[in-house]
């Protein structure tokens, strides 16, 4: 582990508290209690966010994004993925819970993970999410692989299609020569109407536009951008200040929808 210096001193959260104030949050805004989506937390770990993981700002964030998939998830967990640049690095880490989200990054992300400290290209993962959520065929195994070659079933295989939420983390600006194929990904999903919400975040201190990630939520309905300067200072905010900077008009109507 690279040497950043001491880790930030753990956040002071009741994660049920939470967990209230934000279903008080979406009942202002008309959504009802047994309206659900399972929800994906996409981290980057390309390099250059490599500070924020080890000091474990990322972890904190994850801890209080959990009270949304303890609201709205089926399961009241929600799922983790990780990438950085290429197909070989969309990985699925496993899910977070309120019980083990204190130091989630940390402890299962850092040093672990394919393709800690690459590049930053978006599609491969997003697809992933996708295949996850049941909106695109699971790629074939070798048992699919040598069933087709004996005149197996080889109809696709999809899980069962599930309404869903991306909250997808960056550091970062997507590589150009990947900006076209994300575009693909999330074009098609939206032409085959998959009911899937992409929140793009992109957290980063220093002079990034985030130019991809606000073109993309111009050019589709179902993806918003939040842009956060100072992931440090978010993750102390408030409940309700989170909830404002988070739960746009965009998404509200989704959920309703």
């Amino acid at each position: 582990m690279s040497d950043h210096g001491p880790a930030r001193q753990p956040l002071s959260l009741d994660l049920n508290k939470a967990a209230q104030r934000l279903r008080l949050s979406l009942d202002k805004a008309g959504v009802a209690a047994d309206i659900k989506a399972d929800l994906i937390f996409d981290i980057d770990v390309s390099g250059s966010f490599e500070h924020e993981h080890e000091e474990g700002t990322t972890s904190q964030l994850i801890e209080r994004l959990v009270p949304y998939g303890m609201v709205l998830d089926p399961d009241g967990a929600m799922d983790v993925f990780t990438f950085s640049r290429g197909a070989g690095t969309a990985h699925r880490v496993g899910t977070v819970t309120p019980a083990d989200s204190e130091g989630y990054i940390l402890r299962n992300v850092v040093e672990r993970v394919p393709g800690w400290k690459g590049g930053t290209t978006y599609s491969y993962v997003l697809e992933e999410n996708l295949r996850y959520f049941g909106w695109l065929p699971q790629e074939p195994g070798l048992l699919d692989i040598v069933s087709r070659f004996f005149g197996g079933d080889d109809r696709p295989r999809y899980r069962e299609k599930k309404k869903s939420i991306v909250i997808f983390v960056t550091d970062g600006e997507n590589e150009t020569d990947d900006e076209a194929r994300t575009m693909k990904v999330l074009a098609d999903s939206q032409a085959r109407g998959d009911n899937v919400y992409f929140l793009f975040i992109g957290a980063c201190e220093h002079n990034v536009d985030f130019r991809f990630i606000r073109s993309v939520a111009a050019r589709f309905k179902n993806t918003g951008v939040v842009i956060i300067r100072d992931l440090e200072a978010f993750v102390e905010q408030s409940d309700d200040e989170i909830s404002a900077a988070l739960l746009g008009s965009e998404l509200i109507n989704w959920l309703k929808a």
